[in-house]
């Protein structure tokens, strides 16, 4: 019987330790978090990325986000025949070889007529 109860204070104590273990690495995990999200802004995540780069006016701008570059094809500092770099391109290639980029030109309304 004695074995029985030295045993089942070991099993509290064990229980005990770990209950108090697991206490101890929340509250770390939690304070690692807390810390770790006072650096990041929402603004931060909730930005598309910037990863495209053009040439306009003779000088090497960006990085643009996709939704800039199109912002830029609307007000014509961008045009078909700018060059455009993205990470994964081998070179500068002009707007309308693009992929992503082209279609962006294919909605845009044409010239107001001249008068």
């Amino acid at each position: 019987m004695e074995n029985d109860s030295k045993l089942s204070v070991n099993n509290m104590v064990e229980l005990a330790m770990g209950l108090s273990m697991a206490s101890l690495f929340a509250n770390a995990m939690n304070d690692t978090y807390r810390n770790t999200a006072r650096l990041v802004h929402n603004d931060q995540l909730a930005a598309p990325p910037k990863y495209i780069h053009a040439i306009v006016g003779g000088q090497q701008k960006g990085p643009y986000s996709l939704g800039e570059i199109s912002v830029m094809v609307q007000a014509g500092d961008i045009t078909p025949d700018t060059f455009m770099w993205k990470p994964g391109m081998p070179e500068w290639k002009k707007a309308n070889e693009i992929t992503d980029i082209s279609p962006t030109f294919d909605i845009q309304p044409p010239r107001l007529p001249n008068e």
